[in-house]
């Protein structure tokens, strides 16, 4: 027997000796996983079902503000702000620091009246990051 063995070995019969065995190996345990993850599906579920919520509202922001209504698109983008709020929620706190950032400057570009095609491009690297990133941290 090595000694990573002995001492694995040592470790366990200590561990299950001093009644420290992981609360995972009860069946109480594993029911309380399961409820875990049922609820972390039902959370990504939400996320991904406001995600598309976003996505919509982010092109009704481009499009209204190409057509001139500024007043729309600042409503849409409060709309989508609003679930990507909800999004974030779900989702590492480094994954959403991107998203985050491209919607400040979004919102200064609305609010400063800056021309149409920055804000386009504005809203599709967002989408373009929504789509791919994001959409891939809530499958």
């Amino acid at each position: 027997m090595t000694m990573l063995d002995r001492q694995t070995g040592l470790f366990i019969a200590a561990l299950l000796a001093s009644g420290g065995a992981p609360s995972g190996f009860s069946d109480h345990g594993w029911h309380g996983a399961e409820q875990a993850l049922a609820t972390s599906l039902q959370e990504k579920g939400q996320a991904r079902y406001e995600l598309d919520q976003v996505i919509s509202s982010l092109i009704s922001v481009d499009a209204a503000y190409a057509a001139g209504n500024t007043a729309r698109a600042q409503a849409e983008f409060e709309k989508a702000r609003s679930s990507w709020d909800e999004v974030s929620l779900a989702i590492s706190t480094r994954e959403a620091r991107g998203p985050q950032l491209l919607f400040d400057s979004l919102q200064t570009k609305l609010k400063s009246g800056a021309p149409a095609v920055e804000v386009n491009s504005t809203v599709y690297v967002t989408l373009e990051e929504l789509s791919e990133d994001i959409a891939a941290e809530l499958r």
